[in-house]
């Protein structure tokens, strides 16, 4: 049995002391940084930044913040975020107010409020136009979908009146869409530029009088699947030209001169989540760019000629710069040792020619760095004093597939040699995303389970981003298939060197991972214990209750609407008879993405299959569990659970 509170127990005291080390809650510490904007001059870099201004469980409180270049001082500019400024030094950024409400927050030069406008949508991006007279605003309507990577619910947009009344949907709401405003110097509201049948995803300025957009012509989270890239006029919101992809497009991103477009086209799974190769259009045509074997995940004009991009290869985390006329590329920095934040890498360009991002490793706390000639030079980094120790050395470990093919991920160690280990595996959601180095093995319960002795493997098996689109391909009707087998053989290998004791391994995973977590107690009886969070279990009432029905449509074989195919051979619940792994089922109310009832599904079957089974809903928390308390509850959920099945010491 466990606990519905489990505040006072063990594993949550550990979850709770490591979490305070690195957050310092009360303490007015920032913890990280993001989303960084380069003033002009290069003198400043604005940048997102989070502060546990309460206690752990409160969570934290958004700031925007100004990095000064050359004494490395910080200073706290205002609550909010998207901080944005524009060539002649004016800025916007979206600030909060009482009761939860937004503002769009204009600032002259000189650092004065010039324009405060209330917000009835959540704004999703600011840019201005390069003569920075006008500023792009997109915005989601208040009752539009989130997607996965931001938690997977639908926006709470009119919350009157007494709590028992329902929660109602309809395919016909017009508070589902997101569209694209501007702001013009004096004016005191939006000017609506794109409404519906568009609904656009992302936005960029192509010169002063166009946008680039990625588009599609439905609200649904689903849409976005089919999604193009059109150019749109700045004035009127009308089509001018369309890219149709083969598959799926982010990340635009115009040239100052309105010559030339970029968009990252690749295999996705989810949205704001883009590994792949770089399509440049626009005057010259159409053509992939060259980038040297990297996979971009974000793109920056420089100027009208010359692209930032940065990306992955294999292991490697890269930045780099393509000049789109010349063909001439440069890597301003590549490293394996060291990533940058974030779902994927991003960097925004310096005016001295170098780029700014947020740099981080297992054991490196974050920092904001200057990268250039393959040096990182830290100007401001976010750990506490003392800077925390991270449990254990992390590596990337290479396996072969059971066909051959070559397989990695990433491996921290308690300790150097040491032997016979119990084995935490924890495996990425997408599936096409990818374990990177991130600081403290981007926290949950790794780095406990690390500090009590045990391994911990971080998987990116075929399908994972980074290693090409055929590479990311190879799950494309086969989810559950010979991906399942890459785990498998990723734990053999380390069994076969006498690093983990093959008695005392364990999974998790979130979202994919979830599924996958679940799919595997099915499928063999070699782990010893299991906690998929946010897990799909059915793909069959999957289709018809996730935001996102496009996604199992195109990745599995077979229909939801015929019996028979990946829609029952792929699903966890048809296969729990025999399963005999002990399984925790973590999952949030709010998730329309992996929607609760998948968890119920699955506790239910192992139950009747009269497996060891333990399910917990968060009934505020969408999906993945990111909101607080609910993340930490988890972690401690984890802990005490691998606590219960797998001892630490053999």
């Amino acid at each position: 049995m466990i606990e519905k509170d489990m505040r006072g127990s063990a594993a949550a005291g550990e979850v709770t002391a490591l979490y305070r080390t690195l957050f310092r809650p009360g303490e007015e510490h920032l913890w990280t940084a993001s989303d960084l904007d380069a003033a002009p001059g290069g003198q400043s870099v604005y940048f997102s930044a989070q502060s546990f201004e309460g206690t752990l469980e409160d969570g934290p409180s958004g700031w925007i913040c100004r990095l000064d270049i050359a004494s490395g001082g910080v200073e706290r500019i205002a609550r909010g975020r998207q901080y944005r400024t524009a060539p002649d030094g004016r800025a916007a950024y979206v600030g909060n107010l009482a009761g939860g409400q937004e503002q769009l927050v204009l600032r002259s030069s000189a650092g004065e409020t010039i324009a405060s406008i209330a917000l009835d949508m959540r704004v999703e991006a600011l840019v201005w136009a390069p003569r920075g007279d006008k500023l792009l605003v997109l915005g989601a309507d208040a009752g539009a979908d989130v997607s996965g990577a931001e938690g997977g619910f639908a926006l709470r947009g009119d919350t009157k009146g007494p709590g028992w009344l329902p929660e109602v949907a309809s395919s016909s709401a017009q508070n589902l869409w997101r569209r694209l405003y501007m702001w013009t110097a004096g004016a005191t509201a939006l000017r609506a530029v794109a409404q519906p049948p568009f609904n656009i995803w992302e936005a960029a300025w192509l010169g002063d009088d166009a946008f680039a957009v990625i588009a599609s012509d439905h609200h649904s989270e689903g849409s976005w699947y089919e999604a193009s890239l059109r150019i749109l006029d700045a004035e009127s919101g009308a089509e001018r030209a369309r890219y149709t992809p083969a598959e799926q497009v982010g990340v635009p991103a115009g040239s100052p001169d309105g010559a030339r477009w970029a968009i990252i086209e690749a295999f996705c799974s989810d949205r704001g989540i883009v590994c792949g190769p770089v399509t440049l259009g626009g005057i010259d045509g159409e053509r992939v760019l060259d980038l040297g074997g990297v996979e971009a995940t974000d793109l920056r004009w420089r100027d009208a000629d010359n692209l930032l991009f940065a990306g992955v290869r294999d292991a490697q985390t890269i930045v780099g710069e393509i000049n789109v006329v010349t063909g001439e590329r440069r890597e301003h920095w590549a490293s394996e040792d060291l990533t940058i934040s974030g779902w994927y890498p991003s960097a925004v360009p310096s005016a001295d020619g170098s780029v700014f991002a947020v740099v981080e490793g297992y054991a490196q706390p974050p920092a904001i760095a200057r990268l250039s000639n393959g040096e990182a030079e830290a100007l401001a980094d976010f750990a506490p004093a003392p800077v925390p120790a991270i449990p254990g050395t992390m590596r990337y470990h290479r396996w072969q597939g059971r066909d051959g093919l070559e397989i990695g991920g990433w491996l921290v160690l308690p300790d150097e040699g040491a032997r016979n280990l119990p084995l935490f595996v924890d495996i990425h959601g997408g599936p096409v995303w990818a374990h990177r180095n991130r600081y403290a093995a981007a926290l949950r319960a790794g780095p406990v389970l690390v500090g009590k002795g045990y391994a911990l493997l971080l998987p990116n098996p075929r399908g994972s981003g980074g290693r090409g689109q055929d590479f990311a391909r190879r799950v494309h009707k086969d989810m559950g298939g010979e991906d399942m087998h890459d785990y498998l053989a990723g734990i053999d290998s380390l069994v076969a060197a006498g690093i983990v004791d093959p008695a005392r391994v364990g999974v998790s995973g979130t979202s994919y991972g979830g599924f996958m977590s679940s799919w595997l107690v099915t499928q063999t009886d070699r782990f010893a214990a299991a906690v998929p969070i946010s897990p799909v279990a059915n793909w069959y009432s999957q289709h018809y209750a996730s935001q996102i029905p496009w996604f199992d449509a195109a990745l599995l074989e077979g229909s939801p609407r015929r019996p028979g195919g990946q829609y029952f051979d792929r699903s966890p619940v048809f296969f729990a008879e025999g399963a005999t792994t002990p399984t925790l089922i973590l999952a949030g109310g709010r998730d329309k993405n992996t929607p609760t009832g998948q968890a119920i599904e699955f506790f239910g079957a192992l139950s009747e299959a009269g497996t060891e089974a333990a399910l917990a809903v968060y009934p505020d928390d969408g999906h993945s569990l990111r909101g607080y308390p609910a993340y930490l509850d988890s972690a401690a959920r984890i802990v005490d659970w691998f606590g219960r099945h797998i001892p630490a010491a053999s």
